[in-house]
């Protein structure tokens, strides 16, 4: 059997650059790998960056304000935002921890795994 990282990628929405790198490290520390993409300005760049780079999840750090209508635009990528913008969001956490141990859980679902009983 063939082991498949989760592919998460992580972008910066209104926030000071930099700040999504902390997560990225917990993430890759943890086994997923992360796409960093910087700080992404509109919600377009957000859905196209998504469509470029074909994530399992899709994770904005947001200041203030959050972007408009990702869910219905990228209806199969999983969503999850971290800051203070994150009230449109069904995953939405306060901390980099409850977001890192968030997919974490999502990953023990999806990544296929070898058994330790196949003989």
């Amino acid at each position: 059997m063939t082991r498949r990282l989760l592919r998460v990628v992580l972008a910066e929405f209104g926030v000071e650059e930099g700040s999504a790198v902390a997560l990225g490290r917990l993430l890759r520390d943890d086994g997923v790998e992360v796409v960093y993409t910087g700080r992404l300005d509109t919600a377009e760049q957000l859905v196209r960056t998504a469509e470029q780079e074909d994530p399992d999840i899709l994770g904005v750090v947001c200041g203030a304000s959050e972007p408009e209508g990702l869910a219905e635009t990228l209806p199969d990528v999983l969503l999850f935002a971290v800051g203070n913008g994150t009230s449109g969001f069904e995953n939405g956490f306060e901390s980099l921890e409850e977001a890192s141990n968030w997919v974490s859980g999502v990953r023990s679902h999806t990544v296929e795994t070898p058994s330790d009983r196949v003989r």
